[in-house]
């Protein structure tokens, strides 16, 4: 189904007196990528326009050293509803996930990366589930990673359910995410196990999450930034952090609970 046609049936069921569908804000973080930057965006900018949806798109630039920046700049006046955000220098995947959600203004945000391999056109298959669920990620099918890749993201997905009981699904992955989530919880975590915290609070908290399993490409040009051996030992650090902190959290809760009662 196309996104016009989904969006024309989405807004006609509003009309017929069911909830249309959700405003929101694509995000996509950019390091680096001049070779697929103008395609990623132009393509959102196409799909969107003619959807009918009520949207946003922001990009950040998150002190690219190529050409990514200008490229960026130069589409601001082509592409409408696009809001640009730019750090001087890299900060990381993680720092720069949490300004575009910390820019977005839509009822939900929807994270994808800019190297061409999640198509912007899932959303379209997505939305629809958000009367549903308040975070659906779109889990990979299959990861076109190396062994060593494999091993971290397996890791990284296995933690949550052991600890804490919390399937992740793919928590590395595009996902679109009730915003009020991502504002109601403080994190924890300062690498990118931050995704994964934010999944295990929303569940704690009575979130609804699913997976939309999705085929994805190759990444097109470029190299992955989000995975070096800095990134993976900050998680390791993080981890034990965000277990104690989820249990303090637990010993308080029922001393609130009787605090509320007695006055």
């Amino acid at each position: 189904m196309t996104g016009e046609k989904l969006m024309s049936d989405s807004l006609d069921d509003g009309r017929n007196g069911r909830a249309a569908l959700p405003s929101v804000s694509l995000c996509f973080p950019a390091y680096n990528e001049e070779a697929t930057i103008a395609d990623v965006l132009q393509e959102a900018h196409e799909l969107l326009s003619r959807s009918g949806l009520e949207y946003e798109i922001l990009v950040c630039n998150d002190g690219s050293v190529d050409r990514t920046g200008a490229i960026i700049e130069e589409l601001a006046g082509k592409v409408s509803r696009l809001r640009i955000l730019h750090h001087q220098r890299n900060q990381g995947i993680r720092a720069t996930f949490e300004h575009l959600y910390a820019e977005a203004s839509g009822e939900f945000v929807f994270l994808n990366s800019t190297d061409r391999q999640w198509p912007t056109s899932i959303l379209f298959e997505m939305l629809p589930l958000a009367k549903d669920w308040d975070i659906i990620i779109a889990s990979r099918k299959d990861k076109h990673y190396r062994a060593v890749r494999k091993f971290v993201s397996w890791w990284f997905n296995a933690i949550p359910l052991i600890l804490f009981g919390v399937r992740t699904f793919d928590a590395g992955a595009v996902k679109l995410t009730r915003r009020e989530i991502i504002h109601r919880f403080s994190l924890v975590s300062q690498s990118p196990f931050s995704e994964a915290e934010r999944i295990i609070r929303a569940a704690r908290a009575g979130y609804r999450i699913t997976q939309y399993p999705v085929e994805t490409s190759d990444r097109r040009a470029g190299r992955a930034h989000g995975v070096s051996l800095s990134v993976v030992l900050q998680a390791v650090r993080d981890i034990p952090a965000v277990w104690w902190a989820i249990r303090r959290e637990r010993v308080r809760e029922p001393q609130i609970k009787r605090a509320s009662v007695s006055s």
